[in-house]
């Protein structure tokens, strides 16, 4: 028998490399090419590890197709089952990923590390379903086995969501500091703010750490919206992305708040961030000789109509391929300007003033107006509609409230939704007249003309209060428990802007105490002249 081929010669193991490094599309040409030639034999691991790929790369459909054929050549596959119910959840199908996911952990024989990747994949999936308590188990599970970076991790998550700061904030310290003791012992005395932007030994620890950081700055921020400190370890998040690493220009380009000649901010989040974010394009412009300022096509009109833009200010459209890393020597998403600026308010500092200008006096409509929006909308991806369902109010809670309203200070109800009217209590308040649907385009500039004719708006927290808020429109925010760090874990003002009025659920899923503080809040303003 002659000698084994060498490793350098081993296609498998130059392909395994080149995944290892974040090179996946030259990792996907050799294997396809390896099987082509018939190098490989296509087994249920080459087609898994094809699978994969295929996944990192977001082309979802094809990597389904050869996770299947792996489990037709072998059924009893754990890490397949576990990358399905991923797949599946990519795509916002939380039943199918349970169903996966169930189906990897009922498996003979797992492994601990085959039984820990499915429980880690369970706490993401019972999350995404709202169901935070049942991700917790699945993490205890995990921790009884092994004490992990990722068990730790989630561990934190599942608190932060029912609402255990304190201990969310624990487990997080705990999560950072085991992966550095793993990956990184030489920086285990390193300050977190040094370790953002740090590269680890490969992509994957890389990635972990960025992402470890930003928590830790999210939970600190729950706790004490005021620290500077854990703001600054926000900015982690502009490393926490395979592209910022795989483009070196995207992090070489970034810009950190110091006098340039060309600058471009771009429209990189939910529109509610861009919004808000614009407030702060005057003190960027100063710092900057030319800013080009990038938005996608829906905020443009009303950029251009309504924000009074510095003179070395240029607004310009943006698409979904755009990159603003190759266009300037400068770049920032419009998400991290507050943060590089340092300039976001403290809860005791100023209320900040309307800063889109309004082209007529509120509530000038002959009938009294009130807007509602009890829906964040959808996302494309799990965290951020995951994010969006905990903040909605059942609208058959609502909606008692709203008559009420009405009935008492003769308003007229106007939805500020652009989609969910076909919910069927929704749909039959609609055809009986009770309520108006206001809004017909996404349109922002058009958003802000309906908004200026309400007297009032009463939405959760999304896109439309931030608006309202930029355009000076009274408005209350209905907040779930725990709320967005902006917004504090008490009080009902806000210094972020000068017409809100906060409504806080009291625990976990409470809308009826919401509903009770916004009975109250709406009353005494539109009681005022």
């Amino acid at each position: 028998m002659g000698a084994p081929e060498p490793a350098s010669l081993d296609p498998i193991a130059g392909i395994a490399a080149l995944e290892a490094s974040g090179q996946w599309p030259q990792a996907l040409a050799q294997l396809r090419h390896a099987l082509l030639r018939g190098a490989i034999a296509p087994d249920a691991a080459v087609l898994h590890r094809l699978g994969r790929l295929l996944q990192r790369l977001g082309r979802l459909q094809q990597a389904r197709e050869a996770y299947l054929a792996a489990l037709g050549l072998d059924a009893a596959r754990p890490s397949t089952c576990n990358n399905l119910a991923l797949l599946e959840l990519a795509q916002l199908n939380g039943t199918a990923a349970e169903s996966w996911v169930l189906r990897g952990l009922a498996l003979p024989r797992l492994s601990s590390d085959e039984a820990d990747l499915l429980r880690a994949t369970a706490c993401d999936v019972y999350l995404f379903l709202l169901r935070p308590q049942q991700a917790l188990t699945f993490v205890e599970q995990q921790l009884e086995h092994q004490v992990s970076v990722m068990a730790l991790a989630n561990r934190a998550i599942c608190c932060h969501k029912l609402g255990r700061l304190e201990q969310a904030l624990q487990c997080q310290q705990q999560a950072l500091a085991l992966q550095l003791q793993q990956q990184a012992p030489q920086l285990l005395a390193t300050p977190p703010l040094a370790l953002v932007g740090r590269p680890l030994a490969d992509l994957q620890q890389t990635l972990q750490l960025q992402l470890q950081l930003m928590n830790l700055g999210l939970y600190r921020l729950l706790l004490n919206p005021d620290d500077r400190e854990a703001q600054q370890l926000l900015l982690a998040g502009t490393a926490a992305d395979a592209a910022s690493w795989m483009e070196p220009q995207r992090g070489s380009t970034l810009w950190r708040g110091q006098p340039v000649s060309d600058l471009i901010l771009w429209d990189d989040q939910g529109f509610g961030d861009s919004i808000q974010n614009l407030s702060w394009l005057p003190q960027a412009a100063a710092l900057a000789q030319r800013l080009r300022l990038w938005l996608r096509p829906p905020l443009l009109a009303l950029v251009r109509e309504r924000m009074p833009l510095p003179a070395n200010v240029s607004l310009e459209s943006m698409d979904a391929a755009a990159q603003p890393w190759q266009a300037a020597p400068q770049q920032l998403g419009l998400y991290f300007l507050p943060l590089v600026l340092k300039a976001l308010p403290g809860r005791q500092g100023p209320v900040r003033a309307a800063w889109l200008r309004r082209t007529q006096c509120l509530g000038a409509a002959p009938r009294r107006r009130l807007g509602l929006v009890w829906s964040a909308g959808r996302h494309k991806a799990p965290q951020p509609e995951r994010s969006a369902r905990v903040r909605d109010v059942p609208f058959e809670q609502l909606w008692p409230h709203a008559q009420s309203w009405a009935r008492q200070h003769g308003l007229a109800l106007i939805s500020l939704q652009l989609d969910g009217h076909e919910h069927p209590v929704v749909a039959q308040q609609i055809e009986a007249g009770s309520l108006q649907r206001g809004l017909s385009s996404p349109d922002w500039l058009a958003t802000a003309r309906v908004l200026e004719d309400l007297d009032l708006l009463v939405t959760v927290d999304t896109s439309v209060a931030h608006l309202a808020g930029a355009l000076g429109v009274p408005c209350v925010v209905l907040l779930s428990f725990p709320a967005d760090w902006r917004w504090g874990q008490s009080g009902e003002i806000t210094s972020l802007y000068e017409s809100f009025r906060l409504a806080r659920c009291d625990s976990l899923d409470d809308w009826a105490s919401a509903l009770s503080k916004a009975d109250r809040h709406i009353d005494a303003l539109l009681r005022q002249p």
